[in-house]
Parts: C-alpha cells; sequence; structure tokens
C-alpha cells in the first residue's frame, strides 16, 4: 500500500482513555480494516506504522478473524502498534430510542510520540485506502471526515459528446498523459450552461475510471477532506462543479468563505500528489476570483463556446436516436434549421431538447413536418428565452 504518513508530537505520552464519536460508515470501514487485518488479507509492510491485531472480542466473546458490523453493543480489539499493546473499545448504543451511537475509546499503558487524535486519522485514512472507495466514484459533501458516499458514474465515451475537432484532442491529451506519465492535471471548463462542459467532465471521468483512478466529486464545502482523501486514493481526479456560485470574486466582494481553501489547494498549504488532477466548470469566468485564474493554478482553461455546423447534425441525430424517431432527422436537420442553430450560437442542451420537442410535436400533430413551421416554431422560442435572459441579466 501507499505509505501514508503518521503525524508525530514532539514527546512521548500515553495513549488517553477519551471517547471519540464515530458515524456508522466510519465504523464500519475500520471493522472492515481491522477484520483484514486480522485475516492477513492485506498487508501494511510498507506502512508508515506497522499495525497487527492480536485479538478481537466482540460481547465478551473471542472472535477468530472478524468484526460484525450489525453489532451495536461493545466490540474490543487487541493491536500492537511499533511493537507496543494498544486497546480500541467500540461502543454502540441506542439515546432514546432513536439516534444510534458509536464510540471510539483508544488505551495504553505503553508511550508513544503521536496523539490518540492522530492515530484515529491514521485508522481512518488505512480504511480509506483499503476499502471499496478507492477506484470509486465518490460524492464528498463536508469536511468532517465523515459524509463521503459511492455512487454509480453515468457511462459516457467521446462518442457521445459533439465538440470541435480541437477541444476534443485537449481533452483526449489530458488522458494520454495521464497513460504515458501517471501525471494528473488541472483543468478548467469554461461555458455557458449546456455548452458541453459537465458531459465532457462525465466522459474524462469514465475513461480514467477505467483505469483506476477514483473520481471525487467535491462541494466547496469539503474542498480539505477532497483533497486529503484523494491523496489517500491516488490516483484521483477531484472534479468541482459550477464553482462560480461556490467561490464567488473578490474583486466586486462577492466572495465567499471557500475562495481560501480553493487557493490553498492549487498552490498553497494544500498540496496535491502530482496523480492527483482537479477539473473544475464555472458558466461565467468573469466571476471567478482573478488569483484562481493566475497562471499554474490551472493548467488549461478549455473554452466551450460556438458548434460547428457539423457538431450541431451530430447532436440533432444523437437526440433523435435517443427517442427512437430518426425518421424526422431530414426536417429536423435541414440546412436551414442547422444555420439558424448556427448563427443564433444556441448550445448543445438547447439543440438537443429543442429536437426532441419538434419532434414529439410533429408526431402527435401539433406541429407540421414543413421546414418553415419548424424554423419558426424554434426562432420564436429561441428569441423569447433571449429576451427573458437579458430581462433578467437588467434586473441583477
Amino acid at each position: 500500500m501507499a505509505v501514508i504518513t503518521l503525524k508525530r508530537t514532539k514527546t512521548e505520552q500515553l495513549l488517553n482513555l477519551y471517547s471519540h464519536r464515530l458515524s456508522d460508515m466510519v465504523r464500519n470501514l475500520m471493522f472492515e480494516f481491522l477484520s483484514n487485518l486480522r485475516q492477513h488479507a492485506i498487508s501494511m509492510d510498507n506502512a508508515d506504522m506497522a499495525i497487527e491485531v492480536k485479538t478481537i472480542v466482540e460481547n465478551g466473546n473471542e472472535l477468530a478473524s472478524t468484526v460484525r458490523v450489525d453489532s451495536t453493543k461493545n466490540t474490543t480489539i487487541l493491536l500492537t502498534v511499533e511493537e507496543k499493546d494498544v486497546i480500541l473499545n467500540f461502543r454502540s448504543y441506542w439515546y432514546n430510542d432513536q439516534y444510534l451511537y458509536h464510540e471510539l475509546t483508544i488505551t495504553s499503558t505503553e508511550e508513544f510520540t503521536f496523539t490518540d487524535y492522530a492515530f484515529i486519522d491514521y485508522l481512518l485514512e488505512n480504511s480509506v485506502y483499503h476499502s471499496e472507495f478507492k477506484g470509486a466514484y465518490i460524492n464528498i459533501e463536508s469536511d468532517d471526515a465523515q459524509n463521503f458516499y459511492k455512487h454509480e458514474l453515468p457511462e459516457r465515451t467521446f462518442d457521445d459528446i459533439y465538440l470541435p475537432e480541437k477541444m476534443i484532442k485537449d481533452l483526449k491529451g489530458y488522458i494520454a498523459l495521464y497513460e504515458k506519465r501517471e501525471r494528473m492535471l488541472r483543468y478548467l471548463f469554461v461555458g455557458l450552461p449546456g455548452s458541453g462542459k459537465t458531459e465532457s467532465l462525465i466522459v474524462l471521468a469514465n475513461m480514467l475510471k477505467q483505469q483506476g483512478v477514483t473520481i471525487l466529486k467535491v462541494s466547496a464545502a469539503a474542498l480539505r477532506n477532497g483533497v486529503k482523501f484523494a491523496n489517500i486514493l491516488a490516483p484521483a481526479l477531484i472534479v468541482l462543479d459550477d464553482i462560480d456560485l461556490d467561490l464567488g470574486n473578490r474583486d466586486d466582494y462577492s466572495h465567499t468563505t471557500y475562495l481560501r481553501a480553493f487557493l490553498d489547494i492549487l498552490d498553497g498549504v494544500e498540496k496535491l500528489s502530482p496523480n492527483v488532477g482537479v477539473i473544475a466548470t464555472t458558466n461565467a469566468l468573469w466571476l471567478v476570483d482573478t488569483a484562481a485564474q493566475r497562471p499554474g493554478r490551472f493548467n488549461k482553461i478549455l473554452a466551450f463556446g460556438t458548434l460547428t455546423k457539423e457538431n450541431i447534425k451530430h447532436i440533432i441525430e444523437k437526440a433523435l436516436n435517443h427517442i427512437g424517431m430518426e425518421e424526422y432527422e431530414k426536417v429536423l436537420a435541414s440546412p436551414e434549421l442547422v444555420d439558424t442553430y448556427s448563427d443564433k450560437k444556441q448550445t448543445g442542451a438547447y439543440i438537443y431538447n429543442m429536437t426532441q420537442m419538434l419532434a414529439n410535436q410533429i408526431d402527435i400533430g401539433m406541429l407540421e413536418a414543413k421546414p418553415k413551421e419548424i424554423l419558426d416554431y424554434m426562432v420564436e422560442d429561441a428569441d423569447l428565452l433571449a429576451s427573458l435572459q437579458a430581462e433578467a441579466a437588467s434586473e441583477e
């Protein structure tokens, strides 16, 4: 396994008899890790500090090798840490028959050069590293080290996105660099809603996950925790969606408390390992603090902008295939309609949704399959949407 560093104190001390509250997930991760260690299913030969599980006692009965995660009573585990005895006592109890609490107490008569808090972090980090989270798609919601969840990643390939060839080449370059050097870069995706940022991000996440990379979708409230677990589970990719909403801009005094943490992650105290990458997205680059755009913080800023007419045709084809209405492709991908989409600089999401709307309207007889009628319907909708957007922008 990778070396996980334990933060040590300057003076030796006893491990104190304090109770530390754990979540269900953290307790169960620790149980799984300690059980596997007891059965020699995992090795800590290359770890920063060797741990050996000597005995597991559950509710007064010694077990051969495992800890039952459904236990709501007491579990005692005897460890040797640096060839010294340490006792872990996990206690679970119901409060007012409504809340289930888990507590961990660590005690030893030996002297150590680290604290009980540091040792719990060390246990947690090893438990996470040896868990099903490695190589998975994870959502991290807060910085309390307990709210991270495994999710299913929507399947996507480069065949599912229609962008200019130069941009596809940039995206594929991100994958190619990891494949050749196991290095992960930091990209910022910029563009209007529906321009393909999120879909492109999902494609990259799928490609990397297939190669064993852990994907961590991180909220602004969990930036430090995201870095912590990304470094543990590396190679890993940190995904930060819509950062303009979370970070703000110091220039107009709209920045949030998360901005400093974000800047620290990119080039300050919170360092990223070379095999931990970052992809962030924003709808409005001008809302992102100028310091976040400084050269070096992101390796590349990709602008998702105007689609080519060939891209537009592919998006129309994809939209119709998805709803099984390919028979309308000729009329809905007419040169007049494609030219109008292009002239009005419509996003891929708008074209995709409008195509399906037009196909449904034709299918139920609400719209005739005639180029002029279809074009008038789309133009009226696009102009109304643009008017509403302009009105909303003026009110701001």
